[in-house]
């Protein structure tokens, strides 16, 4: 993994740059799901799992809990279980696992997050954050926010509405923070799953500055269909209409979702397919997330950057190409003096709102090139201009069919540095 020294700031409509500390790139996910929630294992074993796979932070984000009870997990010995429950208790350290057994079932005690994280975190190695995936809906919409560095659980806040319910949601996570001087980050988990949020709403969502360009998933529609756009052509009518109206960039992460950890599949919701390269002085979730704030990262599924720069003018990104992959730099971005100009798409059956299309010209491909070094002049006849890097090899672990790895740097504005290094 390479390691580059950086510059961030953030000047509004400034030019210039002041020198920070040293930092580094430190790999996390931030979507995760165990046994307390519908995971299929352990948190201890999920946690293994991503230190021995060289990621450097974690958030376990269980649906509407932060693992801080006593509850025990009753296993009949007929289910499939049974099996992780086995492998647990052989992999864990004597004495660590906590288990009553019956002539047909176990119960095991699951580890709170103090108890779990405690077992894995390590200074300047590894670090956790204590998440919840707060789970709410509008009629049959889910509405989920994901939820990180809390101390104290989030009841789901309702509303009535879309945007209220996240809104109603946000606000809790981010009054949290204010009340216990933490610094906490709430993110707009998977738009598209049931089609649940349409870009004119995320839109709406003050306070909120994150949501998942890239969820591994299998059930998000990362790529739209014949009526709905994909969360990338989403994430580009967002801050267009964001941006118009007053409001700051969103930028877009990349995570797991991961429930699945026994059988890899398309269909599963597999770990390893979405993560965060975040660049940081140091490893702690307080500076990680502070990063993150600044849009000091990038998203990822499989593609490294050995360089992701902004002065104010020119956009620079560098790839840590690997042999035999083919790399393509493309910007993208809307005109400042575009009118997005959404035309209704409703239910020829029902006359129901299905989504809102917008022009082509908003997220407009502004320029393409073949190779592993780019750069790009961001002028104010641009309203954001954001970067991609796709590769020409196929994932690993991929959902849909012929999916490449990629990589997402965060959108820039002309005047506003936001990253700059080696």
């Amino acid at each position: 993994m390479t390691r580059l020294s950086f510059v961030l700031t953030l000047i509004v409509l400034m030019v210039g740059c002041e020198q920070t500390e040293q930092s580094q790139w430190y790999r996390g996910n931030l979507h995760t799901h165990t046994f307390w929630s519908d995971g299929d294992d352990f948190p201890e074993q999920v946690t293994k799992w991503y230190v021995d796979n060289g990621y450097d932070f974690l958030a376990i984000s269980d649906h509407n809990t932060i693992a801080d009870s006593e509850r025990w997990l009753t296993i009949p010995k007929w289910n499939a279980r049974y099996p992780i429950f086995e492998k647990y208790l052989t992999e864990s350290p004597e004495g660590w696992v906590e288990w009553e057994g019956y002539d047909d079932s176990v119960r095991v005690r699951l580890k709170t997050y103090e108890e779990y994280s405690g077992r894995f975190e390590r200074p300047g190695q590894f670090v956790m954050m204590r998440a919840e995936e707060v789970s709410d809906r509008y009629g049959n919409k889910p509405i989920h926010v994901n939820a990180t560095n809390l101390m104290e659980y989030i009841e789901p806040q309702g509303g009535e509405s879309v945007v209220e319910v996240m809104q109603n949601n946000v606000n809790a996570i981010l009054s949290q923070g204010e009340r216990l001087q933490r610094r906490v980050m709430p993110h707009i988990n998977h738009p598209n799953y049931i089609w649940a949020i349409r870009a004119d709403e995320l839109a709406q969502v003050d306070g909120e500055r994150f949501f998942e360009v890239y969820n591994g998933h299998p059930a998000v529609f990362n790529y739209g269909d014949s009526l709905r756009y994909g969360t990338e052509k989403l994430w580009d009518v967002v801050n267009t209409i964001r941006l118009r109206d007053g409001r700051p960039l969103m930028f877009g992460l990349g995570t797991d979702d991961s429930h699945h950890y026994h059988e890899e599949a398309p269909n599963r919701a597999n770990v390893g397919r979405g993560w965060v390269m975040v660049q940081s002085r140091d490893l702690e979730a307080e500076t990680i997330l502070e990063a993150m704030d600044n849009g000091a990262f990038y998203a990822s599924s499989g593609v490294s950057l050995s360089e992701v720069t902004f002065d104010g003018y020119t956009y620079r990104i560098g790839v840590e190409a690997e042999e035999g992959v083919t790399y393509a730099i493309e910007f993208l971005g809307t005109n400042a003096d575009h009118d997005p100009a959404p035309v209704a798409i409703t239910d020829p059956e029902s006359g129901e709102l299905i989504t809102y299309r917008y022009s082509d010209d908003v997220g407009r491909l502004l320029q393409r090139t073949t190779g592993t070094q780019a750069s790009f002049q961001v002028t104010e006849d641009y309203l954001f201009v954001r970067a991609r890097v796709t590769s020409d090899r196929v994932m690993i672990n991929l959902v849909v069919e012929g999916e490449v790895e990629t990589a997402w740097a965060q959108p820039v504005i002309a005047g506003q540095a936001v990253m700059s290094g080696q």
